[in-house]
């Protein structure tokens, strides 16, 4: 193994870009999504009507029919900080902007989105991938019920057996309904549709979610001309089947009382913490000016902070975020100002948010010093001591 001879410095808090190793790397794009693993960060889809034709192969089976859109699926590995292309061999769709994508195990969940021009066809197909090193092999769920109409910019999270999408637009009209798909039964319902009535939040896209036992907090999002408040935060109790909104504190750490400033097309992580779950609001728009600001929410006292040390290196939105289990939060894309005009980006950012174990810490100062541990074999790096949870980020069985 080759030693790095650069010092280590562990630096919670603080907004790092990660230089990646190797040549291929996704193009700068926004309306993309990412998630995590712990091992590898997974980006699918997006958009970039702007990327120049020079830089590109005009040829690209994966680019050229589908520009303005990305019809592409990555992975990059933490641990070698190489990205990966997985070739789609089959079902990958062509709405690939303002998709909703999380993880449940192994498998990605990737649902909705919109195609070019924007609202003119969206999904609402249930796409899975189960992660591998190989090409990938989509599966479009077959399911039956009532189900959610296609929209793009909806919030999805699975809990308990079931998969809930929340929200989104067509294009025209905008929603905070609630569908959830049984994953056992694969069976569609509804689990409230929206009639306008007092008492129900306005309808909306772009907006994050954040669960806490069985309630769902909706952060933000807006319309096309409208951005919502983030001190007036809709929760939907799935016990009860009823909404309440929360008004959180302003942060009054600081000389003057602040209080984060009403965006859509920002990102969001959630991460339990023994002084419980809190949230992280990263960036976003109100239609006017972008933001760089990363704001922390505290559910359990439904108090804002904001995290003073914790700054984008420029203003950012329509990117996303991922956030590792123990707690260290991942950037990637989006559009940003730039010469009086706006640009995509395909930057990487990371920050730990929260202070991780000792053993992280001396896992990211192994990697800083031996950036090459891929190059290892699996018993090689067993048999120097390296607990096996690490060796598997490295090599993974």
């Amino acid at each position: 193994m080759t030693s790095s001879s650069q010092d280590y410095i562990f630096e919670p808090f603080k907004v790092t870009e990660v230089k990646f190793r190797g040549s291929e790397v996704p193009r700068p794009r926004s309306g993309h999504r990412i998630v995590c693993d712990d091992i590898n960060i997974y980006c699918f889809g997006g958009y970039n009507p702007v990327l120049p034709l020079n830089s590109i192969q005009r040829v690209d089976p994966t680019w050229s029919p589908q520009r303005p859109l990305f019809k592409e699926l990555w992975s990059y590995c933490i641990v070698t900080r190489r990205w990966t292309q997985h070739k789609v061999v089959q079902n990958m769709p062509e709405e690939l902007a303002s998709n909703a994508m999380c993880m449940n195990g192994r498998y990605l969940m990737i649902f909705g989105g919109t195609g070019a021009p924007f609202g003119n066809k969206c999904s609402n197909d249930v796409i899975t991938w189960r992660t591998n090193p190989g090409d990938a092999k989509l599966e479009i769920l077959n399911v039956t019920g009532i189900r959610p109409p296609g929209q793009y910019g909806q919030s999805i999270l699975c809990h308990n057996g079931y998969f809930y999408t929340i929200g989104g637009t067509n294009g025209f009209a905008y929603n905070c309904d609630i569908y959830r798909l049984d994953l056992r039964t694969m069976n569609w319902e509804q689990v409230y549709v929206g009639n306008g009535q007092d008492g129900e939040p306005v309808g909306r896209y772009r907006h994050e979610i954040a669960r806490v036992g069985n309630k769902l907090y909706i952060i933000g999002g807006g319309t096309g001309e409208y951005a919502f408040e983030l001190m007036e935060i809709p929760v939907y109790d799935l016990d009860t089947d009823t909404w309440s909104f929360l008004s959180p504190k302003a942060d009054d750490t600081l000389r003057e009382t602040l209080a984060p400033l009403a965006r859509k097309c920002h990102s969001a992580v959630q991460v339990n913490t023994e002084a419980g779950p809190q949230v992280f609001v990263v960036g976003g728009s109100d239609g006017q000016s972008m933001f760089d600001d990363i704001w922390r929410l505290n559910i359990k006292e439904m108090q804002w902070n904001l995290m003073q040390k914790t700054v984008l290196p420029h203003p950012l939105h329509f990117h996303s975020s991922t956030v590792t289990s123990y707690g260290c939060m991942y950037v990637f894309g989006g559009i940003e100002p730039k010469d009086e005009a706006t640009s995509r980006n395909n930057t990487l950012y990371k920050v730990w948010v929260c202070i991780p174990k000792l053993s992280e810490i001396c896992w990211e100062a192994l990697l800083n010093f031996q950036p090459n541990l891929d190059q290892v074999d699996k018993r090689t790096l067993l048999n120097i001591g390296i607990p096996a949870h690490f060796v598997d980020r490295v090599h993974l069985t």
